[in-house]
Order: C-alpha cells, then sequence, then structure tokens
C-alpha cells in the first residue's frame, strides 16, 4: 500500500497460510487494511469504503507531512495450488487512483480491465460480490438476511454469479442484435420502394442510349457526306491551281522585262527623287497639320451638331419617350393579363394531368389484382373522388365569397382613388402661390441675413478696435501713474485758475503724437494755469498742503520769434515747423512757447545736422527722437507719453462711439432678420404642410393602385381557380359515373366480368392517350406563362430605361453658349484649313 488512507509510507504486509490476526487499538487503521483489499478487487461503492467520494481514498496529509496525489494498492496471491487459471506462480492485481480521477488497473504490472480482474477472481470465491470480506457491523447484516440474500451469496460462491453475468451480457447482445436486425428491415424496405423509380431510370437510360448510338450514326453519315463534298471541292480546286499556275509563269516573264526597263528609268529618275523626297516631306507635315486640324474640326462639328439636337430636340424626344411610356404602360397592363389568363391555363391543365394521372395509376393497379380487390380499389377510388368533389365544392364556395369580397373591395378602393385624386388636385392648387410666397421670403431672409452678418462684422470689427484702444490707453497710464502725485494732481485740476492739462490745449493729431510728447519733454504732463500770477498762487497752495509732483506752466503771450526762426529754417530745408502740424484747435500761443523752436524731420541723422548748424533750434521724428544742441533723446518704440496717452484715449472714445453704433445697427439688423426668418418659417411650414398633405395624398394614392392592381390579379387569379375547379370537377363527374358502373359490372355476372376487364384494358388505353395529350397541353401552357412573365419583365426594363433617359434630359440641359463655343472652334478651324 501507498498513499491509501493512513498509509503514507510505502507499507507491505505478509499473510502465511492459516488465520493470520491484526491486532491494535482503536484508530490505528486495521479497518484500512479491509477497504485496502475491497478497493483493490475492484469495489466502486464510496459507502464501502466509508468516504465521501472515491478521491477521499488518496493520503490527505497531516500538519508535518504533504499530501499526496495518488493511491496505489497491490494483491498478490499465490498460485501453487492452481486456483487461478493462469499458469503462473503468482499473480498480483494493482489498483491506482490519481487525484484528477484517472484509475489504472494492472496485472503483474501489465494495464487490464476491471472486467479482467473480476473474471480471474470470480472461481476463486474472491470478490467484490463475496462476503469474504466483512465489516464492521456487516455480520448482523449477514445473519438477518433474507433466503433469497442467502441464496445470491451461495450461489456467487458456488461460480454462478459468474456465468450469470456472462448470461445477462449475452442477452444485451442478442437484444441489440434484434434492433441491428429491425433496422436492417426497414432499410431493405425502404431500399425496395426506391427500386420502382430507378427501374424507370435505367429504362430511361437504356433510351438514352439507343437515341445516342443513333445519333451517332447521324453523325457518321453527315461527316461521309462532308467528306464527298470536300473531294469534289478538292478536285475543283486542282483544276484552278492549274490555270492560276499557267498565268503566273506569263506573269513571270513580263516582269523581268519591265524589270530591265527599269534599270534606266531608275537611273534617270535620281534627281527627280530628290526633289520629289523634299518637296513630299513638307507636303507630308503639310498633310498631318491638314489632318489634324481636320479632325479637330470635324469632331467641333459633331459637337455641335449632337448639341444642337439635343437641345433642339430634346422637347420632342421627351414628347417620344413619354409616349413610348404611356403605350408601355398600357402593354404592361395587357401582358400582365395575358399573364393571368396563362397562369389560369397552366394550374387547368396541371390539375387535369393530376387527375388523369392518378387514374392511369388507380388502372394500372386494378388490372394486376382480382377482381374482388378491383371492386374494393374501385369503391376506394369512388370514395375519394367523392370527397375530392365535396371539398372542391367547399373551396368553390369559399372562392366564390371571396370572389365577391375582392371585387366589393376593388369598388371601394376606386372611389377612394378618385377622392384622393381630388383633394390632390386641390392641394396642387394650393402649392403654387405658397411655393412663391415662400420663395420671396426665402430670398429677403437671405437678404436680411447678410446685412446683419455684414453689421455683426462690423461691430466685431469695432469691439477688437476698442478693446484695442482702451488695452493701449490702459497702459499708457500704468506707464505714467509713477511721474506725479495723483491727488496733488486731482486738487490742481479743482483750482479755479487752472484751466486744463497742457495736451489738451495743443490739439496734437494721433500721428503726431510720440513727436510732441518728445518735443514737450517734463511739461507734457503740465496743467495750464490762466496767468504767471495764477502759477504761484496754486504753487503756493499746493506746497502749504505737502503736496508736488505736478508740473505747471502759464499761458504765453504769442512772440514770433522762435516760431519764425523755426519756420524759416524749416522752409529753406523743405522741412515743416511741429506747430505748423499741430490741429486747428491748437492755442497758438501756448504752442508758440513750448514747440516754436522745434522742426519736424524724417531722421535724427538729418536733425542732428540741423541742430549743429542752428544751435538755438530743436529737432523731433515722428518716432519721439528728440535733437537738441545738449545732445539726444531717443524715443522708446511705442513710448508712453502724456500726448500719447491722449491720443490713445482720444481714440478710445472714438472707438467707443463706433462700437456702439456697429452694435445698435447690429441689434436692428438681427431684428430684422429674426422677423424675416419667423416669417420664412411660418411661409415654409405651411408649405411643407400642404407638400405633406399632397405627398400623403400621393402615397396614398399609389398604396390604392398597388392594392387595386393586387386586388384584380388576386380576382383574376380567384377567376381562373373556379373555372379550373369547375373543368376539373366535370372530369371527376365523368369519371365517377365510370367507377360506378364498373363497379356495377364486376358485380355482375362472369361474362359482365369479362367485358368490364376489357373495358378496364381499354379506359386505361383511353386514359393514357389523354394523358399525354393534357401532359402536351400543360407544357405549352407553362411554356406561354414563361413567354408572358418574360415580355412583362422586358416591357418593364425598358419602362426603366426611358425613365432613366427622361430624367438626364431633365438633369443636363444644353446652353446657347456652350454652342457658340463650339461652333467658334468650327470656324477657326475652317480658317486653319483654308491657310
Amino acid at each position: 500500500m501507498v498513499g491509501f488512507k493512513s498509509f503514507a509510507d510505502r507499507t507491505r504486509l505478509e499473510f502465511g497460510s492459516g488465520v493470520n490476526v491484526v491486532v491494535g487499538p482503536n484508530g490505528t487503521g486495521k479497518s484500512n487494511l479491509l477497504d485496502a483489499v475491497a478497493w483493490v478487487l475492484g469495489t466502486q461503492a464510496v459507502t464501502t469504503l466509508r468516504t465521501q467520494r472515491m478521491s477521499d481514498v488518496i493520503f490527505a496529509g497531516t500538519t508535518t507531512r504533504p499530501a499526496l496525489g495518488r493511491a496505489e494498492v497491490s494483491l498478490t496471491f499465490t498460485n501453487d495450488a492452481g486456483l487461478l487459471p493462469i499458469d503462473l506462480a503468482e499473480i498480483t492485481v494493482t489498483r491506482r487512483l490519481h487525484r484528477d480521477g484517472t484509475s489504472e488497473y494492472e496485472m503483474n504490472g501489465a494495464p487490464c480491465r476491471l472486467l479482467d480482474v473480476q473474471e480471474l477472481l470470480s472461481d476463486t470465491g474472491v470478490g467484490r460480490h463475496q462476503h469474504v470480506l466483512v465489516s464492521q457491523g456487516q455480520i448482523g447484516q449477514i445473519l438477518v438476511a433474507r433466503p433469497d440474500e442467502h441464496r445470491a451469496i451461495i450461489e456467487e460462491a458456488a461460480g454462478i454469479t459468474k456465468h450469470r453475468s456472462r448470461r445477462d451480457r449475452s442477452i444485451r447482445r442478442l437484444e441489440q442484435t434484434g434492433l441491428d436486425v429491425a433496422r436492417l428491415r426497414d432499410l431493405l424496405e425502404e431500399n425496395r420502394r426506391r427500386l420502382r423509380p430507378l427501374k424507370r431510370q435505367a429504362n430511361a437510360a437504356m433510351k438514352y442510349d439507343d437515341v445516342k448510338a443513333a445519333a451517332v450514326a447521324l453523325r457518321l453519315w453527315t461527316s461521309g457526306e462532308s467528306l464527298r463534298d470536300l473531294a469534289t471541292r478538292t478536285a475543283a480546286a486542282t483544276e484552278e491551281r492549274a490555270a492560276l499556275q499557267a498565268r503566273l509563269e506569263k506573269d513571270t516573264a513580263a516582269l523581268q522585262q519591265v524589270a530591265a526597263d527599269l534599270v534606266g528609268l531608275s537611273a534617270a529618275a535620281g534627281d527627280v527623287g530628290k526633289s520629289l523626297e523634299r518637296d513630299t516631306a513638307a507636303a507630308a507635315r503639310l498633310e498631318a497639320t491638314s489632318e489634324r486640324i481636320l479632325g479637330a474640326v470635324m469632331v467641333a462639328k459633331e459637337r455641335r451638331s449632337a448639341l444642337e439636337s439635343r437641345a433642339f430636340g430634346a422637347d420632342a424626344r421627351r414628347t417620344d419617350l413619354r409616349d413610348e411610356g404611356a403605350s408601355l404602360v398600357e402593354q404592361i397592363h395587357a401582358s400582365r393579363a395575358a399573364e393571368s389568363e396563362a397562369a389560369r391555363q397552366a394550374e387547368a391543365r396541371q390539375l387535369n394531368l393530376a387527375q388523369f394521372d392518378d387514374e392511369e395509376r388507380s388502372l394500372a393497379e386494378q388490372i394486376q389484382l382480382p377482381a374482388e380487390a378491383v371492386v374494393a380499389n374501385l369503391r376506394g377510388d369512388l370514395r375519394a373522388l367523392e370527397t375530392a368533389a365535396v371539398r372542391d365544392e367547399r373551396e368553390r364556395e369559399q372562392l366564390e365569397k371571396r370572389r365577391e369580397m375582392v371585387a366589393a373591395r376593388l369598388d371601394e378602393e376606386a372611389a377612394q382613388a378618385a377622392e384622393l385624386i381630388d383633394e390632390i388636385k386641390t392641394a396642387d392648387s394650393e402649392l403654387s402661390p405658397v411655393a412663391d410666397e415662400q420663395q420671396r421670403r426665402h430670398k429677403l431672409a437671405e437678404q436680411t441675413q447678410e446685412a446683419w452678418e455684414v453689421a455683426e462684422s462690423a461691430r466685431h470689427d469695432a469691439h477688437i478696435t476698442l478693446e484695442k484702444a482702451k488695452s493701449r490707453a490702459e497702459a499708457l497710464e500704468g506707464a505714467l501713474s509713477g511721474l506725479g502725485d495723483p491727488e496733488a494732481r486731482r486738487q490742481a485740476l479743482q483750482v479755479r485758475e487752472v484751466i486744463a492739462p497742457v495736451v489738451s490745449q495743443l490739439d496734437v493729431p494721433a500721428e503726431m503724437a510720440a513727436a510732441v510728447d518728445a518735443a514737450l519733454g517734463p511739461w507734457s504732463e503740465a496743467l495750464v494755469a490762466e496767468s504767471p500770477g495764477s502759477v504761484a498762487a496754486v504753487a503756493g497752495s499746493l506746497k502749504s498742503s505737502g503736496l508736488g509732483g505736478v508740473t505747471l506752466v502759464a499761458t504765453a503771450v504769442d512772440s514770433e520769434s522762435p516760431q519764425a526762426a523755426a519756420r524759416e529754417v524749416a522752409a529753406r530745408l523743405g522741412l515743416s515747423a511741429l506747430v505748423d502740424e499741430l490741429g486747428d484747435d491748437a492755442d497758438p500761443a501756448l504752442a508758440n512757447a513750448l514747440l516754436g523752436d522745434v522742426i519736424l524731420v524724417e531722421g535724427w541723422s538729418a536733425g542732428w545736422d540741423i541742430v549743429n548748424r542752428h544751435p538755438g533750434l530743436r529737432a523731433v521724428t515722428p518716432e519721439g527722437d528728440l535733437i537738441s544742441q545738449l545732445g539726444m533723446r531717443l524715443a522708446v518704440p511705442d513710448g508712453a507719453g502724456h500726448v500719447v496717452l491722449e491720443a490713445a484715449q482720444v481714440a478710445a472714445e472714438a472707438a467707443a462711439t463706433a462700437m456702439a453704433r456697429a452694435t445698435s445697427a447690429a441689434a436692428t439688423a438681427k431684428r430684422d432678420f429674426d422677423t424675416a426668418r419667423q416669417n420664412e418659417r411660418e411661409s415654409l411650414e405651411l408649405l411643407e404642410s400642404i407638400e405633406a398633405r399632397l405627398a400623403g395624398h400621393t402615397e396614398a394614392l399609389a398604396l390604392n393602385e398597388r392594392s387595386r392592381a393586387a386586388g384584380g390579379a388576386e380576382l383574376e387569379r380567384l377567376i381562373g381557380r373556379l373555372e379550373a375547379i369547375v373543368e376539373s370537377a366535370a372530369l371527376r363527374t365523368e369519371r365517377i359515373g365510370q367507377l360506378r358502373l364498373r363497379v356495377a359490372e364486376f358485380e355482375g355476372e362472369e361474362q359482365a366480368r369479362q367485358e368490364a376487364w376489357d373495358a378496364l384494358n381499354q379506359r386505361r388505353n383511353e386514359v393514357r392517350e389523354k394523358r399525354d395529350e393534357e401532359r402536351r397541353l400543360a407544357d405549352a401552357a407553362v411554356a406561354a406563362l414563361a413567354g408572358a412573365i418574360e415580355r412583362r419583365r422586358l416591357l418593364e426594363s425598358r419602362l426603366e430605361a426611358i425613365e432613366r433617359e427622361l430624367a438626364e434630359l431633365d438633369g443636363s440641359p444644353v446652353t446657347p453658349q456652350d454652342i457658340e463655343s463650339i461652333r467658334q472652334i468650327e470656324v477657326t478651324g475652317r480658317e486653319a484649313l483654308a491657310a
């Protein structure tokens, strides 16, 4: 034992002859020995092994030892007495179980089955069904066992169980064999039923072979005729070849004479050939050019003709196509009617053919039966025909009711179609004025939208300009905020003698802001007082208050001397004085006092030369570079100054005004656009409602027409079915009368029965002829139906092509400009050909 229950280590036990006793306290594994013997002998019941599942017999491990992956038990028998039917001294039976559920049996190390182990031990008194292994509590069960249970134990001990098991297996095999035999009988019966169609196919194959042999004979005969014809043609060709050979010899002699004359002519034509080559090359170039131009002219002419024909013949072509389409619609309706009639004929022929086939089959069976069976067969056919007649009568009644219902529905749908047509006409008359009004409102909405977009774009541009101006003014204010005391400046502006900041009195243009700011220097942020005394009074007030950081300047008396000197120099040099660049609202006295000695120059180098020649003057550039006798102060690009700040604030105010105007214009345009859009939406909703109503009526009319077409087809099908049933009923009635007469004849005397047999054979021949004739008619009806279907499909295909061509004519019109352009190309080409 290895890994079986509590035997984790390999354990070997040897039992000698006689009584062997295993003694030990409870829990030492004595019962596990008995379980191991029962397990290796093939026990499959877990209750016998005292476990919940079979894998529980594998050693599960302890706290100090891991679990094992398999359990293995080997039982070795000594075969000295020859109880086992094997010529070996020892027999070892091994059973092995893995944790994945795999179970193995071995006998002397060779793999085997459990059945092999049971067969080997069945005659030894040892096995899984015998009570040689008695577990705890089983002794009492054996003592109180019933007689039938004792009998089972005794039979197993006597070796009967082995034979019973073999008998049971043999019985099961016999039952399976019986099932296989029944299946083979079913297959045989099924194959027998297939023999008759196979026999017919074999007869058809034999007929095919005969026809094939006849075809081969005909092909051989036609081939012989072809060979005979070829032989005749070969003789004629031989005679013609001889005549041609004689002509060839004559022409060869003439050719040799011409070749002799050609030598002299070739020498004389040398010079002419050179000239000819030169002229030929020139003519070839001219001809190639002419051909290309002519090709272009012809292409232009063809395209012009095509365009003119399309332009002038489009209406006629549309009329022809519409007329042809209307004719095709009528032909399609007629073809559908013919198709329905052909379908009805085919159905009726198929029903008659089916009746003739049934009757011919029944007659063939009756001829092979005795008289009594014939009478029974005839009565069965008679009952079947009578049942079919009743069934057809019921179907006819149902078809009549259905036909009446379909006809009534068609009448109702026709009335609905008339109402729909009137409503479509009414909606169509309402649609045109509403569409015109909607188009007018749509154009007005587009115009107002365009105006709104322009106004909105202007407002956006004004907004951007305003923000730029505000940003520049704020930046300049921030840059200049540290140059003075804001509180002192505020109090100074509140004094009565202070007029305003100096920059507001100079009317500085925006482009001169940087130059004026540079020329003013520290006076750019000055406040203008009424007089020099006012300057002293304001200064005393600010000083007494402990304030400062404010520049004050008095209105000066007009002095012409600096301004005159600057203007004289500027005029001589072709320049201008800075005071002359100020606006008309500038204070001339103040401007002359502060800026009278300043000349406006284009660059600092020119200003430097002027100042060196005239030390009493100053020069300034539009960028703000200030040049004086002492030196120059270069301007910071886009530098900050009070004059620049004043110009930026003025620009911001102008931008705000423009922004307000643009906003008002945009609001007005938006309001007009909303009103126009609302009017357009209302007219569009009205137009869409009318179009939806028109589309609904049109769709309803189309559905009505399709429903009427389907109803008409159904009505024709019902009528055809009724006619087929009536015709079939007539044939059936005739056959019922014949069957009743035949039954009476077969039930009569011998002579009457003999006459009935003769009549039966005669009837069979008649039915066979009628069946063949009906099959021919049915095939013709089916062919006619196929032809009608094909004609309808061709007509529908042509109608679709006409509709596509009409769509192309409507979708690609030809303009007069296209024709005139092609005509001009053609005229130019002809002029080139003439040249």
